[in-house]
Formats: C-alpha cells, structure tokens, sequence
C-alpha cells in the first residue's frame, strides 16, 4: 500500500505556503514598523533558512517591501505593501529616501526669517506663522512649523519671547509665544524680504484679540489670506 504524499498547506492568498502565510501575518500586524529577521525567528519559530527563502517568495509577488532603519542602515524591517513606513523608520518628514533635506528645511527657514524681518514691530506670533505655511503648498503642521522656529532659535537666528504686552509687543495679547529676530541676518531671509513686505499683522489695530479660535483670527481674516495670496 502506497502512502499518501503530504499536501503543503497553502493559504488563502495565491497558494502561500504556511510559512509564508505566518511570516506575512507577523509583517502585517506590525503595521509602518514591519518586522526585522531576528523579529520574525523569534515570534514565528522558523529556521533562518526557510525564513531566507519566504522572504525572497513574498518580495517576489510584491506582497512586502524592505525598507531601511534611517537610524540603523544595517537592519531590514519588511513591511506589507499596504503600509507606508512609519516616522521610526525614514526619519520624518525631512528626509527622502533616506536622506535629510537640507536644502528644503534651509528654504522653510528663509521664508520664517523674511516673515519676521518684514513684520512692523519685528515680532510675529506663533499663529500667524503655523496659519501661513497650512495655506501654502508645503502645508505644514504645526509640529513641523515648531521643529522649523526650534532649529532658527538654536541657531540664534531668531529667539522665542513671551508678550508682555508693552513696546514692540503692543500689538499682541499678553502671554502669547512670539519669535523675533535675534539681529543676525540670514542670507535666505533678505532674499525672500520682499516677498513679505505687505505682512498686515503688526499694523493691525485687532491683533491683541487675534487667536486661533477667537472671532478674529488668521485663519477667517480676509487681510491675512490676501498676503498668502501675495
């Protein structure tokens, strides 16, 4: 009597094989993380061998994707298609493929500097900043437009001050988080100062009641959009 060969278990995507399954359940639930080599042997038991050759299986009918640790370039995490990597990994917002855009972060600090080198009073609110580049085509968040100012401060380009309300702060509400310019010039900030000569915030007669949720705020004034629009 003959015996029975044993079928491969298959699943249910395009006849994986039960260790390819398990592999890409493991990938899949880590999300933008993925999962490393020595993650996969240690959560799914399998030889490196096999592990080796899923790998090279699944990469071969796109269902993962290797991506890079931009803080660790000799470690691999393999990540579904379906998912883009997370922050962890590429290095946020200011990287391309894998590499640190100087040259756009440089130009998002010119545009702050001519912003404030503009201005009337040579201050300018944390709002009216993070409104300007929602609006424009970098559509930055505030996290990003705060990383921006926070690179300017430690390059002592600009510094971060509190209203007091008095003097050159008289045109903003007491304890708003202001910036101003430190007295040292950025190349990039007097080449973009003529685009922003029109700023109407110092000159406005409202801004002490000016917030972000207020009645009068930057992102409803029809004064503030014209600039943009500028």
């Amino acid at each position: 009597m003959s015996k029975r060969k044993r079928a491969e278990s298959k699943s249910s995507i395009g006849g994986l094989k039960e260790d390819e399954n398990k592999l890409l359940d493991l990938i899949r639930s880590k999300e933008g993380m993925g999962a490393t080599t020595f993650e996969m042997k240690l959560e799914t038991k399998i030889v490196p061998a096999l592990i080796t050759r899923s790998i090279a299986s699944l990469k071969k009918n796109h269902l993962i994707k290797e991506v890079p640790n931009i803080n660790n370039k000799g470690i691999k995490h393999f990540l579904a298609v379906e998912f883009a990597p997370c922050k962890e990994l590429t290095g946020g917002d200011w990287y391309n493929d894998g590499t640190l855009n100087i040259e756009k972060i440089e130009d998002l600090k010119g545009i702050c500097v001519a912003i404030l080198d503009s201005a009337k009073d040579r201050v300018v609110t944390f709002e009216i900043l993070s409104t300007y580049f929602e609006k424009t085509k970098d559509k930055l968040t505030r996290e990003q437009v705060k990383q921006i100012l926070k690179n300017l401060v430690l390059d002592n380009v600009i510094m971060e001050v509190t209203s007091n309300g008095l003097g050159e702060f008289s045109s903003t509400r007491i304890g708003q988080v202001c910036y101003k310019l430190t007295g040292r010039k950025s190349d990039n900030g007097k080449a973009r100062a003529g685009a922003f000569a029109s700023v109407p915030c110092g000159a406005c007669p409202h801004i002490a009641l000016c917030s972000p949720d207020g009645v009068i705020s930057p992102t409803t004034c029809d004064y503030f959009q014209k600039w943009l629009d500028f």
